[in-house]
This record gives C-alpha cells, sequence and structure tokens, in this order.
C-alpha cells in the first residue's frame, strides 16, 4: 500500500515519519512501515490480517514505483491512490475524475479482468489498463492480447508504463502484416498529453502486405509441414480433406495480408481454411465458425467493444472477393458454385506462377 491513515489524514508511505503510528483506512488495522534501499516505501498489514488489502500485499517494486510516477504522470493534486470502493468492493490503483487507473504488472485471468472493468463501469467509470515490463516483454502473445483497446483515431492500442523512463508507452495502430504485429509507438510525460494525441495523433501509417511478405508466410509454411510441426498438420490435413495442399492455396488468400490483432498472426491460415471448406450448399456460419475454432480465434476482449465484428467484417470482405470474382454466390446462407476455385498442386508450382504475377494479385 502507498496510502495509510494516521487517523486525521491519508498520507503517502515516502512522505510517513517513523514513530508515528498508521492505520489501513478500509479495515482500520495497523500498518507496518517498510522502507529499504532497494523496494519502494510502502505500507504492509501484519501477518495473518484479514483485510481484503492484506490479501493483495506483496506487491513487486515495480508496481510500487509505478503507481507513485503514475500519480505525477495524471495530477498528483486531484489524483486518488488506493481508494477503496465498497460497492463494488475493489480498490483502483488510482482514481482521477470517473477514471480508474489500474497498473498491471502481475498475472490475470480474462474473467478476473472482466469483473474488475465491470465493476468500474456499475459506478460510470471507465478504466485504463497500464501494463508493466512483464507484459511488455511478451507483447503480442495471448496474455497481453486482452489489454487491447480500440481507439477510432488510432486504432488498436495497448499502454505500458516504463518505469526506468517515468514514462508512458503507446502502441497503437497495431496490426498483423503478413503474419507479423506491426505498429507505432509514442512516449509520453503527463496525461494532458495523451488526451491532445489521442484528439490529434497526426501521422497514423496505412500498412500494406507486399509480395516478399506473402512469399516469406508460403515459405514458413512448407518449412512447418516439412519439419512435422503438429498445429501446421493439423491444418494441412482439413485441406487433404477436401483434395487441396495447403502451402498451394488460391491467389484470392493472398490479398490484402493486413488484419487487425483480434483475427491476428494466422490469417493467411485462416483464410485458406475458409476457402478450402467452400462446398456447394455449405453454410456460411458452419464454414465461419469452423475457420475460427481451427486457428483459435478469441472474441473475449473486455476493453473492444463488439470484438466479433473485426472478425465477421474480415469474413465478409473474403466472401465478397469470390462473389466479385464470379467464383461463387451465396442465397440463403449457402454456398453456389459458379465455377472451381483453382489450387495450385504445391508450394514450387504455386512460386512459379507468383514469379509470373508482378505484384498484380495486391
Amino acid at each position: 500500500m502507498l496510502m495509510a491513515s494516521d487517523k486525521d489524514r491519508l498520507v503517502s508511505a515516502s512522505e510517513a515519519k517513523e514513530g508515528i503510528k498508521y492505520y489501513c483506512p478500509i479495515c482500520k488495522e495497523a500498518l507496518i512501515l517498510k522502507r529499504g534501499d532497494v523496494n519502494a516505501p510502502h505500507f504492509a498489514h501484519y501477518q495473518n490480517s484479514k483485510c481484503l488489502i492484506a490479501m493483495e500485499d506483496g506487491e513487486s517494486n515495480e508496481h510500487l514505483m509505478g503507481k507513485e510516477q503514475l500519480l505525477n504522470f495524471i495530477d498528483k493534486r486531484n489524483t486518488h491512490v488506493e481508494k477503496y470502493l465498497p460497492v463494488i468492493n475493489q480498490r483502483p490503483d488510482l482514481m482521477y475524475q470517473r477514471i480508474a487507473f489500474e497498473f498491471q504488472c502481475s498475472p490475470i485471468s480474462r474473467k478476473r479482468l472482466r469483473q474488475r472493468i465491470e465493476g468500474y463501469h456499475q459506478l460510470h467509470m471507465k478504466s485504463l489498463w497500464i501494463l508493466g515490463s512483464n507484459y511488455r516483454k511478451r507483447f503480442g502473445s495471448d496474455s497481453v492480447n486482452k489489454f487491447y483497446y480500440y481507439i477510432d483515431s488510432i486504432g488498436f492500442t495497448i499502454f505500458f508504463w516504463l518505469v526506468n523512463e517515468r514514462k508512458l508507452e503507446v502502441r497503437y495502430n497495431c496490426q498483423y502484416v503478413c503474419g507479423k504485429l506491426k505498429y507505432q509507438r509514442i512516449l509520453l510525460n503527463k496525461l494532458s498529453e495523451l488526451i491532445i494525441f489521442i484528439h490529434n495523433p497526426k501521422t497514423i501509417l496505412k500498412y500494406h502486405s507486399s509480395m516478399h511478405g506473402v512469399i516469406s508466410q508460403l515459405t514458413k509454411i512448407e518449412n512447418q509441414i516439412f519439419y512435422r510441426n503438429q498445429q501446421m498438420l493439423k491444418w494441412q490435413n482439413v485441406c487433404y480433406n477436401q483434395y487441396h495442399n495447403i502451402s498451394g492455396a488460391p491467389f484470392v488468400c493472398d490479398i490484402k495480408q493486413v488484419t487487425n490483432p483480434i483475427v491476428g498472426r494466422n490469417f493467411l491460415i485462416w483464410k485458406i481454411l475458409i476457402v478450402s471448406s467452400i462446398k456447394e450448399n455449405a453454410r456460411l456460419l458452419d464454414v465461419y465458425e469452423f475457420a475460427n475454432q481451427m486457428v483459435g480465434i478469441k472474441f473475449d476482449y473486455p476493453l473492444v467493444n463488439n470484438a466479433k465484428d473485426y472478425v465477421k467484417n474480415e469474413f465478409k470482405l473474403l466472401i465478397k472477393r469470390l462473389i466479385t470474382r464470379k467464383i461463387i454466390q451465396v442465397k440463403n446462407g449457402r454456398f453456389h458454385l459458379i465455377r472451381q476455385i483453382k489450387w495450385f498442386e504445391d508450394y514450387y508450382q504455386k512460386l512459379n506462377e507468383l514469379s509470373t504475377q508482378n505484384n498484380t494479385i495486391f
């Protein structure tokens, strides 16, 4: 804990004095003031305390230091530190106006994250989740993805606090391009700078896929099959069951290899599985749900409204391309084939064909 009561007012651990008794503002139990050469100053409950806050004691030094730094980042004079909200039984790290700021350094499940966010919503509050160094190291992994925001002006965004630099790192315009996560970043010193940036981000890059990127993805698929990657073999078997080779997928799968983080790095595989599953009278919904299941697409993004729509829109775009090329028709939610979709025999035949395209497929 960073804050405690001396019975007259709240006092921060960095300002607390030795020899004075301090108490938990929630349970009113006496606290221990801890100071040292390694850890940031903080208060802790005595052993065996049953206070709600005591259950959360044992914060990392990064978390303690980060909260103190974020207090200055936001607005030290008008920000509440560790204010307990009894109606929802939650205690945000920091609270400014109607925004709860959470500096997340430890693991948290999607379920618990959603519960915390919904708790703030009950009080008509928004929450800003800022991640620590362990999450930053795993950027792009499923454990980090659940913290994505979608902001109209800057796209998919994740926030990190850099303790050593005392700055907020914003990674924004996050998209997968030919299976690789691309993003822009900015470092900010004050909450006011963040607000200005969101309203006027200036240059937002437009990502494009390339012939080189597509060939790189095809080569990766071929190598994974050669080295018997179990997940790739599972996807390959889906195509084999329809008499297709996954690395010989139609060119329509290669168009627009740029997508959002919810669809993710396996965008090309997802499209290949959809096209492979299209047959006469097949239901669109069945094909869509099967591809999502096979690739493991998650829709549980607590901080993104209507996360499913970002996947549905990519599906609609692929189907529209097939309709525009007069390959399929869709009636009453079912596929009808106008002509066969061209698959290549293997990776090498497709590469030879790609070399003659001169980027025309893009």
